[in-house]
């Protein structure tokens, strides 16, 4: 008998239960024969869980170095949603006196209290999470263009915005579960009510927190964008650094408080839904509260995901915009794994150029062979040996070569005209 799959399961074994769920869940859709718009969406976005999820898998199989234990949670809850959902999908079928779900049958399956857009919106926050997490490790790897890094930008701010309103519903729902009950049972009503105020509060204050350092980060970002438009002055830098050194330690120590009230919501959260099992509470409703309680867990940590990719981002994004005219050799690397973005334009038909991820050793080795490559062509059009041209570093650089590059001189032997001049007599006053 297989072992129930939980958060100790490990990475690999996460990614194949998601994936295999996703999977029978989309055949168990697929097999009925009324598909109204609404349940061909959720096949949909279903093929393409499917996709990424298989993407996913093949990673972690792969024993990469990518870090992705952070989908641990949103990979279990993922799997168990779709299994969740398609056990429901079969009651609903099994009261059908057809033997297929009809239009009002799909109208009336519910899971968590939403209908089937919910679930299909609550699985697309899984799929774009897994996405952004993938994408994070993977930008760490290799550049990005331009174009491409705005979507990803975007695809982040979409996808925080989606799980918060996701977020927000699961706190109704909670909400009116444990009002509910505290109704019921007046034995454990006061203390139920002090701890979901307390809850409250608690998320008050991360929103707090989260306000805070997005400040930190804006100011950060203009300072950042100020120092590349212009000079640093010397004069300034000692205050400018102790400044940016008191803006990042107020920023951390944001980060610690949000993480202790993190654990201090959780902790609320498990003492809540124990008093509520111990309550009279029917099992309909402690079913529901753990299947929150696991979502509202998973929904944070997708959040935190995004956030930590956000930050990423920002903080380890380079920005290149090389444009020469005439002989140029133009680098766009990164040494340092930073993400890099930008564009090598060039107008000559000697311009050379080099883009990616490379270790300081092979940059330096490409540059070498790359400079003798442009040398050999350059006698090759009849300019001065290395040897020679070498001696004209040391020289003011004339204006042709500020503005058209190295050039290569032209012999005069081969292509002066026979011409000879006589110098004209001076005229007398």
């Amino acid at each position: 008998m297989a072992e129930p799959i939980g958060i100790a399961s490990g990475l690999v074994a996460l990614a194949g239960f998601a994936f295999q769920s996703s999977i029978a869940l989309y055949d168990s859709v697929q097999s009925y024969q009324s598909h109204p718009k609404r349940v061909r969406d959720l096949t949909e976005e279903l093929e393409t869980l499917n996709g990424v999820l298989g993407a996913l898998r093949d990673t972690v199989n792969a024993n990469t170095d990518i870090n992705l234990t952070s989908l641990g949670y949103p990979l279990l809850r993922c799997g168990n949603a779709c299994k969740d959902f398609e056990e429901e999908l079969k009651k609903c079928s099994t009261r059908s006196s057809a033997g297929k779900t009809s239009f009002r049958d799909w109208a009336k399956l519910k899971y968590m209290g939403e209908d089937i857009d919910g679930f299909r919106r609550m699985l697309a926050g899984y799929k774009s999470t897994i996405i952004i997490a993938l994408t994070d490790a993977n930008l760490r790897q290799s550049s990005i263009a331009a174009d491409s890094l705005e979507s990803y930008k975007e695809m982040i701010e979409t996808t925080t915005d989606d799980l918060e309103t996701h977020l927000e519903g699961i706190d109704e729902k909670l909400e009116k579960i444990i009002a509910k009950n505290a109704r019921v049972s007046n034995t454990d009503a006061g203390e139920i009510q002090l701890m979901e105020d307390e809850r409250l509060s608690t998320q008050k204050c991360l929103e707090i927190c989260a306000q805070l350092s997005s400040h930190i980060d804006q100011i950060q970002q203009l300072r950042k964008s100020r120092d590349n438009s212009t000079e640093s002055v010397s004069s300034s830098s000692v205050s400018e650094r102790v400044t940016n050194e008191g803006l990042q330690e107020c920023k951390n120590s944001l980060l610690n408080t949000a993480a202790k009230l993190e654990n201090h919501l959780k902790i609320l959260m498990d003492r809540i839904v124990t008093n509520s099992k111990t309550s009279t509470a029917s099992q309909e409703d402690i079913a529901e509260l753990l299947r929150l309680q696991e979502e509202w867990e998973t929904t944070r940590q997708c959040m935190h995901i995004c956030s930590k990719a956000g930050t990423h981002l920002d903080e380890n994004a380079s920005t290149i915009d090389n444009y020469a005219t005439g002989d140029a050799i133009q680098f766009m690397v990164s040494t340092n794994e930073k993400i890099i973005h930008g564009r090598n334009r060039g107008l000559g038909w000697r311009t050379r150029q080099v883009g990616g991820h490379l270790s300081d050793a092979s940059l330096q080795q490409l540059s070498k062979d790359m400079t003798r490559v442009n040398f050999a062509n350059t006698d090759h059009r009849g300019s001065p040996s290395v040897g020679q041209d070498e001696g004209l570093d040391d020289k003011p650089l004339s204006e042709f070569k500020d503005r058209y590059g190295r050039g290569f001189r032209l012999t005069t032997e081969r292509y002066a005209p026979n011409v000879s001049f006589t110098t004209p007599p001076k005229s007398e006053e």
